[in-house]
């Protein structure tokens, strides 16, 4: 297998022996796979300063088995600046597509909103606001959007003045179910998330939690490291 230079994302990096590199990759054509880029490490390498999370390139590989090998990459476009808890947040996006995604499955449209979520990560923008719209739109490419229009009983539409109860892998209904896990949530916040504007602390605060209850199914009982260290960070800022 050989490929030419095509649109990605570097995940993850690790060490591989003295000088090379294991990076995961996220490319928007083949998906997430593993490729090692020989001699990285070395300091006249021609990776040298390119090989960076946050930077979109261009890359090309070769190879037959899981590992390939990095052949060429270029900067696609300036790399984005991530700090503090941009550089978290930036962190658990990666963490959640390392654990969801399997590899060698191309989601083009959620490589484009993975690239759109880092860029938005390095402006002015609300960074939970931008976690939200990602966390939905990873569901939806992994076959697991959610139904934040319509009651799932009855099919009536969302009323923004009432209280639901979400059902995991189901939607929401309107009263409390005698069985299965559900979190409680306001039409209004569901209505929120549905265009991708959340505007006060209640939208924010309860879509967080409807978030946080569905990728907890789908991710398993593995805490999340980006998890401890943005609460490692919240406690030295406090």
């Amino acid at each position: 297998m050989k490929v030419e230079l095509t649109p990605c994302f570097i995940l993850h990096s690790r060490p591989y022996l003295e000088s090379s590199l294991i990076l995961d990759i996220f490319s928007r054509e083949h998906g997430r796979l593993h490729l090692i880029a020989k001699g990285a490490k070395r300091e006249k390498s021609r990776f040298s300063g390119l090989l960076q999370p946050y930077q979109r390139l261009l890359m090309a590989w070769r190879g037959k088995n899981e590992l390939m090998t990095l052949t060429d990459v270029e900067a696609d476009i300036e790399a984005y600046e991530l700090q503090d808890a941009r550089l978290i947040a930036g962190f658990y996006v990666n963490e959640l597509l390392l654990r969801l995604l399997h590899q060698h499955e191309s989601h083009s449209e959620l490589f484009d909103l993975y690239g759109k979520a880092i860029f938005d990560l390095s402006e002015l923008e609300n960074v939970d606001t931008i976690l939200r719209i990602f966390e939905k739109g990873l569901l939806q490419s992994l076959g697991y959007g959610l139904v934040l229009d319509h009651e799932i009983h009855d099919e009536q539409a969302i009323a923004a003045n009432k209280n639901y109860y979400y059902l995991i892998d189901a939607g929401p209904v309107k009263e409390v179910p005698a069985t299965g896990d559900y979190v409680e949530i306001s039409g209004n916040s569901l209505l929120a998330l549905a265009k991708g504007i959340l505007e006060n602390r209640q939208e924010l605060e309860e879509t967080k939690r409807l978030m946080r209850f569905i990728l907890q199914h789908h991710l398993g009982s593995k805490p999340l490291s980006s998890r401890v260290l943005y609460k490692a960070y919240v406690d030295n800022m406090g």
